[in-house]
């Protein structure tokens, strides 16, 4: 099936030109000044429902200051980004079949307004066994439940030298689940990943379990390069449930 429409970053650089000689604005320095303010922490990621709400009053400035045109040249990076990820929890938990490569070159904007997703060159097939553990495990983040978490993981594969809940915790977070103040406690991604394998090294990642990390990492990160923070378990916790509850499994 043809999906007709253009690659996600190439259509928020088009809406952004468009705004720009809307404005009166030279394209490339309207985008940089965006881009530099997301860098330098000027504009703070917020959660989908704020960029929801924003992305619509800013449309509705701007239908009354240029009218319907300028309206549509707004993109509502909240109802995307959620949508993506709960595409990719429904793909995970539900199906057991997920593309490992969400990078924002497979993610098109289509001329319908509906997102379109492509190349599914790396594919990643989950037994059953392996989506139950992965249920608890989630609905484990989700909760905020230590011990769960790090017990949880342990099911799914991983395998550490010293198995410390404390530390599993606030890296599985990192990969699965959020990377706030409260997991990466002022450090960026390369001191993170320095500290968690000094306290306690990685002897065993099951690639399964890895290349979910990925999956939520990938949009994640695309979802902060747009300025919105998301939480993978609790998108996913409602697929997580469905999976424990089709297993006649407790909601742990």
């Amino acid at each position: 099936e043809l999906l007709e429409g253009e690659k996600l970053v190439d259509g928020v650089r088009l809406r952004f030109r468009a705004m720009a000689e809307r404005e009166g604005r030279d394209p490339e320095t309207y985008e940089e000044d965006h881009l530099r303010a997301l860098r330098e922490g000027r504009v703070k990621a917020q959660s989908a429902w704020v960029v929801r709400w924003q992305a619509s009053l800013w449309r509705v400035w701007r239908r009354l200051r240029w009218g319907s045109g300028a309206a549509g040249e707004v993109l509502d990076f909240g109802e995307i980004t959620e949508t993506l990820l709960a595409i990719h929890g429904e793909q995970v938990l539900r199906h057991g079949i997920f593309n490992a490569d969400p990078h924002p070159g497979n993610i098109l904007l289509l001329k319908d307004g509906k997102l379109g997703l492509i190349d599914f060159g790396q594919v990643m097939h989950l037994s059953p066994e392996f989506r139950v553990c992965l249920a608890r495990l989630f609905l484990a983040l989700a909760r905020r439940d230590v011990a769960a978490v790090a017990r949880h993981e342990r099911e799914c594969g991983m395998r550490t030298r010293y198995q410390r809940e404390d530390v599993r915790y606030r890296v599985c977070s990192f990969w699965m689940d959020r990377d706030t103040e409260e997991i990466m406690q002022g450090l960026n991604l390369q001191d993170f990943m320095a500290w968690a394998e000094f306290e306690d090294p990685v002897l065993e990642y099951p690639e399964d379990l890895y290349l979910v990390c990925r999956c939520s990492v990938m949009i994640r990160s695309l979802a902060l390069a747009f300025g919105v923070r998301l939480s993978t378990a609790e998108h996913w916790r409602p697929y997580a449930e469905e999976v424990l509850r089709q297993h006649g499994l407790p909601l742990e």
